[in-house]
């Protein structure tokens, strides 16, 4: 009988839970300094999926703020970051990478001087410049925020991870004539933003279940209630 028991408890348990299993949502919270844009800096707000197995990370996007655009007493715009389009596993800093775009391209930066157009390092071998220069027509308006999530995801991030973080904003509210404005540190790649911007924090939390994954979740609890009352019984 506690056989039986058990195993209806593990049912239960497993019915009720299996969508809690398949819920790896995470928040997260990215905030690079701007001292020439002070008292706003520039926040990415978003969520991703997260496989500890696999170390991935998966349907991250967001929201980007515009310091710049929040200098004249009105309010920052905001850019939706929706096309997760790289992501990689860095065994030595103890994480994952992950860029979310505002375009379903990673067209960012100006390629005349080599580089992906779109890395840390080619936007500040680029000089910040967007991507088709000369012409600001061809400027396709890209943005991105590169965040890294340490193998254990809610864990505090160390200085070096920090230093990874980078983001950037070739739309209109991020130029500076033909510069994108940009954040990343001199630890992490050499050169600070081309506003002098650098990462200062990242936060990230477990995201609270969607209600339809919250009520599996409770489907599971009278089944488990009506097998011990059962057990009480017998």
């Amino acid at each position: 009988m506690n056989r039986f028991l058990n195993f209806s408890v593990a049912l239960a348990l497993s019915t009720g839970m299996a969508a809690a299993g398949a819920a790896t949502r995470y928040d997260v919270v990215t905030t690079w300094y701007e001292p020439d844009t002070q008292p706003n800096n520039t926040v990415f707000i978003g969520s991703f999926d997260y496989d500890r197995a696999t170390r991935s990370v998966t349907n991250l996007h967001g929201q980007l703020s515009e310091s710049m655009t929040g200098m004249m007493g009105g309010g920052m715009n905001w850019l939706s970051l929706d096309h997760q389009l790289a992501s990689w596993h860095d065994a030595t800093l103890g994480g994952t990478f992950a860029a979310t775009f505002r375009h379903a391209n990673t067209n960012t930066f100006w390629t005349g001087a080599g580089g992906d157009g779109w890395s840390p390092a080619s936007g500040i071998e680029a000089g910040g410049v967007f991507a088709g220069f000369p012409s600001a027509r061809a400027n396709p308006g890209n943005a991105y925020a590169l965040i890294f999530i340490p193998d254990d995801p809610v864990s505090a991030l160390t200085r070096a991870q920090i230093d990874k973080l980078a983001y950037a904003d070739c739309a209109a509210g991020g130029m500076m004539g033909a510069v994108c404005m940009t954040g990343t540190s001199a630890a992490g790649y050499g050169a600070e933003g081309t506003m002098s911007g650098y990462p200062l924090a990242q936060t990230i939390s477990a995201a609270v279940p969607e209600p339809g994954i919250l009520g599996l979740m409770l489907t599971g609890l009278p089944l488990i209630g009506a097998i011990a009352r059962r057990r009480r019984i017998i």
